[in-house]
């Protein structure tokens, strides 16, 4: 007769124990406050919108992240008018990674651009940054990160590119 009541105990502490164990798993997913998430929101969808309102060809952004593939990995595809020149792909090039490394977005992950002619699916131009370890020339291009972005991220780039 007491079998019942110690399966009863034991269900009663595998509950608890998984409860706990489930709560505690909320704040690995949660790598912040609400308003920290909200705040990268922003950040992304007005990377977004700057980059598809830059002038002379199509652009198309992305900003995805993942547990195996990163925080805000940027990943842009950009199409010029079939008449384009190297030095207008140059351009655009230029102009979409400033606008990348001078976003709020934090932390910055991969930075993927992809530019092609209209009409054709064979790539003009690619730039692959790898995170930290790529992008030491984009800070020396463009000068440091934004202002107000956390410390611990201006301080991850910067140390980045001094190493």
């Amino acid at each position: 007769m007491r079998r019942p009541s110690v399966r009863a105990l034991i269900c009663v502490v595998l509950t608890m124990v998984s409860t706990g164990l489930l709560s505690g798993c909320g704040d690995i997913v949660n790598f912040g406050s609400q308003e920290a998430a909200d705040a990268q929101k922003k950040a992304s969808a007005d990377l977004i919108r700057q980059l598809e309102a830059l002038p002379g060809a199509t652009v198309k952004g992305h900003v995805s992240s993942s547990l195996d593939g990163g925080q805000n990995n940027v990943g842009v595809d950009a199409q010029l008018p079939a008449a384009a020149t190297v030095a207008q792909a140059d351009a655009l090039g230029d102009s979409i990674e400033r606008t990348i490394w001078l976003s709020h977005l934090d932390p910055m992950g991969r930075i993927s651009i992809n530019i092609n002619r209209q009409g054709s699916s064979v790539s003009v131009q690619q730039r692959l940054y790898q995170g930290q370890t790529d992008t030491p020339p984009l800070r020396v291009k463009y000068g440091p990160r934004p202002d107000g972005l956390p410390r611990r991220s201006s301080t991850k780039w910067l140390d980045a590119s001094t190493q």
